[in-house]
This record gives C-alpha cells, structure tokens and sequence, in this order.
C-alpha cells in the first residue's frame, strides 16, 4: 500500500493502516451564542481581538445586533442660509423653529407629513452666537453686536434687549437666563438674569468655556472645573488640569445622566448623579469637531478623523444611571456608532428638529455647499428612514502563541424578527490577512424578501487555508429600503490549535466532519514500492522531511490509499514516532504517524 504526503511517495507497513473519524459528531443539543454589538463598543484602536467596526450601522434588540443607520438626506437650504454656520432650535409642539445667522426659520409642511424645507419666520438683531430655550421663549446672544434678545414661539414675538446685556454665552435652569458677559475682564462670571435689568452676579474660579441647559440646572465648562448653577446656588462639582487646546470644551451637551464635552481631541463624558466626578474618555477622537446634539434619544458628534482626515458623523444611545450604577458607581460600557464618513468637505454643527415630521430628528448643514442634511433616528410607520447599505468588520482574530494559523474562511449571522419587507437586500462576506489594508470579498447573496422573519448564515470557505497571523472578517449588506436584516454574528474560521486566547472572549470551538489516519513507515530495510520497484531513497532523509512536516505544522496534500489522482485533502502531521528494532542501525527502522484532515 502506498500514500503520498507533501507530495512524498510514502510505503505503508502491512498491518498499520488505519483511518477513522477526528471526533463523534455531536447528539446533543448545540449551543448558539450571539454576539452582542453593545460591549467595548466601536473598534477605536481597531487592533484589538474583542473589538469590532462598523459604517453606517445601527443597534437592535439591545445592542445583540446591527443593521442599517439612518438615511442622511440631502435638502436644499433656503434663501439667506448662513453657510457654514452652527443653528440652535426651539420646539412648542407642533412648531420647530431654528435660528442661524441672523434669521429666524420654522419647519414647514403639515404636521405628521414628511420634511418639506424651511420657511423664513424674520431677520434677527444680529448674527446669533448661541442660544437656549425657556420655557416658550428662545433667548439668543449676539455677542457684542447687540443685547440678548429672545423670541416668544408662541406668540411669534420678537424682543429686542431682553436682558440689557450683551453676551457670548447663555443657558437656562427654567426660571431665569444666566449668561457670560463679552464685558473685558468678566469672562469668569456668570450672571442671572430675572428681568431685563435685574440680575445676580456670581463669580466661578476661571474664564468660562461653554454653559448648557440640562436637567433644570446649568452648567458651566470653565478652564479648571465643572460647576452646577441653580438659583444664585453655584455648586463646584470637580476640578482638572487647565484646558489647554484652543477647542476644549468646544461644546457641552447634556445627555441621559451625563453631560459630554470634548476635551484633547475626544469626547469626554461626566455623570451628573452618583458619587464619582470627573471627565471620563468615552468616545472616538478626531482631529477636530464640529458640535454636537442630543436628539431623537442618541447623542450626535461630528468630528474630523485622526488617522483619514475624514469628517464623520458618531452617534451613541448614552447609558442611563441605574439603581445599581448609582449605589456601585459602575454602569455598562457605551457603544458607539460611526454612521457617516464623508469624502468630501461633510457636515457639521447638528441640531434636533424632532417633533413634526417623522422623518426629521435631526439637522445637520453641509460645508463647502448651500445644502442640509436631514436625519431620522428611529425608523417608524411609512417613513423607515434607513441607509441603504452598511457594513460589520471583526477586530483582529489572531493564533497567539501561534506566529501563523491557517484560516478556514469566514462567515456571518444575520437575522430578522417581524420586519421583513417584500424585497430582498443583497449581503456578502469578506476578509482582511492586512489588518484591513485591502479586502477580499465573496459573491453577493440575496437575504430575505417575503418572509417577515429569518436567519441566514453566511460563509465563505477557502479553497486552500490561507496562512496568516490575523485576520478580520467583514460583511456587508447593501440594496436596504424599507427593511434591514442585523448582522447577529461575525466570525473567522481557523485550523489547528488555536486556543481561547485567539478571539478573545468570542473564541468558541466549532466541530467539523474531519479524519484521522494513523500508519507506519518502513524506512529500513526499504520495502517495494507499488510499481515493483526498489525504494531507492535514504531512511535518514526521509524520517528528516517526516519530522520537519511535523515542526511546521504545515498544511500539505495527502492522496489515500484508494485515491485517484487529483483526490488529494489537505492534512496536518500531528504526531510522529520513530522507532529502531534490533541492536545494529542496518535492522529494522519505522515511523509511526498520525494525521488530521483540515477543513
């Protein structure tokens, strides 16, 4: 009998042959894990095996899944728009209004129905340079163009010198307007407005940087501190190293529990309930930022990517204090989401527009262009609202100790619950052995279209294992309109013995039909080979290339006994023994071996 590995012919002693299956294939029940997109959140270090990525995805079920973000879409700005210019918006069901420059606008079209653009309301003292709402009134400041004036949104008035000051910063606990002076010198305090000319002066530690309005309180940024305003009440909550950055504090929004800020190129967040105070990092970084806003129940940043320049468009549903949080200070990681990349000059300075029109929680105006984006959080009844692809990358799947492991191929979950729509999405898997330099991709597959609910299982299998230390896996769903499956799991296929450090906590061991053969050699005295011939080969080069197969691990075609030619598997040698039979080294030699089919 003779076999051939590596392409070594190999005469098999009489009497050893043996193939038989790897391992009994299981009977009892499998267990299915998902993934859970929600844990470590987005793949900022993207180096990271527990971490994973994605583009214009958005979370399901609590975070078990992703799928298609909200739709940006493009509208014409009106008339007399300020390019490149941050707005403020103030709502009194069903009215959104919006100040930018120094006009006024409201949304137009009827309630209920979907976006239709901006209807100019009045021109405005002086360009506005920030805002807030009180109650139904819009206080805005002009800086030291003039004095803090303010719009009644529902008598549709407007006041002139409504505090007889002028200002760069305003915010609101409800009763009264504090805001910062542009007086020289008076850059440190901030004083509470009641009246037109009545107001309380109080004087916090350092210049102020940004004010917010947020859960009947004001806050106030300065260059060293975190205060809490309420009343002539101001409360210093913690203390930091001085902000250097000239964009420190370039905006201060508040969010669930918490109030965010971005401080040295990231997004920093603090809890306004439970005992720890501070600045924690929280979010992505970037170069530079473009604000920020909570609306439609997620938080909004837009920031220019520090490794592509690219302007972006984050998002996170935030993490709300919870009886157990706030008793043990601890609460779960906050997920991110990256749902816009732009090639071009982007968007920037959001602004929530939620209240009217279903299919508008968001506004976001394009730089470079006379233009706005118009976004909706959540899908709801006729107005779905979803980006019409997205995709799902893992993190670094490696082998470590392994310096190489020969993956398999890769594969995805993705599934649907009462949500399927008539028409199919298209979906497909790819990898990366660079670290996601550049991408290999498989065929685009249909998914759904009918059903209301599924699953589907992707994979793409290679035809030979592809020798790397990492790899990632990435799918890809595109064709999405008024439906969206979630992408459920992701993962990486590998061979050999990789062990639970090699995915991190998603490694799992998957059962493959796969055989073992175990055989002898004879290398002394040489037997015939199947032709009749004599072995001509030496016994000592042979068990050589036997034991370097075994050291590397390497994974190399077998052809079996009854095998034709082009029938060969592939095969790692797992185990060797040589043996030496008789007192002289002329007397019988053998190797015993031991192979696992892969794949």
């Amino acid at each position: 009998m003779e076999v051939e590995l590596a392409g070594i012919p190999l005469v098999v002693l009489p009497g050893t042959y043996r193939r038989e299956t790897l391992a009994r294939r299981p009977s009892g029940p499998v267990r299915v894990v998902v993934r859970s997109f929600t844990r470590a959140g987005q793949a900022l270090q993207r180096a990271a095996d527990r971490y994973w990525s994605s583009l214009g995805a958005w979370p399901v079920w609590d975070g078990q899944g992703l799928r298609a973000g909200p739709r940006l879409v493009e509208a014409t700005a009106p008339a007399n728009w300020p390019s490149g210019s941050p707005a403020w918006s103030g709502i009194v069901a069903p009215e959104v209004h919006l100040v930018a420059g120094n006009r006024q606008w409201r949304l137009a079209g009827t309630p209920g129905s979907g976006y239709s653009g901006l209807t100019e309301v009045r021109s405005l003292a002086a360009a506005v340079v920030d805002a807030c709402q009180m109650g139904t009134r819009l206080l805005l400041t002009h800086g030291s163009a003039a004095q803090v004036s303010s719009i009644d949104l529902v008598a549709n008035t407007y006041t002139t010198s409504f505090y007889q000051n002028t200002a760069r910063l305003i915010a609101t606990d409800g009763q009264a307007g504090y805001l910062v002076p542009t007086t020289a010198g008076q850059d440190d305090r901030v004083l509470r407005y009641t009246a037109a000319t009545s107001s309380t002066t109080l004087l916090l530690d350092a210049p102020v940087r940004r004010l917010a309005s947020h859960a009947g309180f004001v806050w106030a940024l300065t260059r060293t501190a975190l205060w809490r305003l309420k009343g002539t009440t101001a409360e210093l909550l913690f203390t930091f190293t001085p902000l250097l950055n000239q964009d420190d504090g370039a905006f201060l929004v508040g969010h669930g529990t918490a109030l965010y800020t971005w401080l040295s190129g990231q997004v920093h967040r603090a809890d306004t309930t439970g005992s720890v105070r501070g600045w924690t990092p929280t979010g992505p970084r970037g170069l530079a930022t473009r604000g920020a806003a909570s609306a439609g129940g997620y938080l909004w940043v837009v920031l220019q990517d520090a490794v592509s320049g690219r302007w972006q468009l984050w998002a996170t549903p935030g993490r709300l204090a919870t009886l157990q949080g706030l008793v043990l200070d601890w609460e779960r990681e906050e997920p991110w989401y990256l749902l816009e990349e732009w090639t071009d000059s982007g968007a920037g300075w959001p602004v929530a527009v939620g209240g009217r029109h279903p299919d508008a929680d968001l506004l976001l105006v394009q730089v470079g262009t006379n233009g706005l984006l118009v976004g909706q959080a959540v899908p709801r009844p006729g107005s779905p609202g979803l980006r019409s692809s997205f995709r799902v990358a893992s993190g670094l799947a490696v082998g470590l100790p392994l310096p190489s492991v020969p993956w398999l191929g890769v594969g995805a979950a993705l599934a649907w619950l009462g949500e399927g729509g008539a028409s199919a999405v298209q979906a497909r898997v790819g990898w990366s052995a660079d670290a996601g330099a550049s991408w290999s991709w498989g065929s685009w597959r249909s998914v759904g279209g009918g059903a209301a609910s599924g699953f589907v299982v992707l994979e793409e299998r290679f035809t030979m294992p592809l020798e790397s230390p990492a790899l990632q896996a990435t799918v890809a769903v595109s064709g999405v309109t008024d439906w969206s499956p979630a992408v459920v799991g992701l993962w990486a296929l590998a061979g050999g013995a990789v062990g639970e450090g090699s995915g991190g906590s998603a490694s799992e061991g998957v059962w493959l039909p796969r055989r073992r053969w175990q055989f002898a050699v004879q290398l002394a005295p040489p037997l015939l080979r199947d032709s009749g011939g004599a072995e001509t080969r030496d016994g000592g080069t042979l068990a050589a290339a036997l034991w370097e197969l075994w050291r590397s691990g390497a994974v190399v075609a077998f052809r079996d006994i009854d095998a034709g030619v082009g029938e060969d598997c592939l095969v790692q040698v797992v185990g060797l023994s040589e043996r030496w039979e008789g007192i002289d080294v002329r007397h019988a030699r053998r190797v015993d071996m031991e192979l696992v089919e892969v794949g």
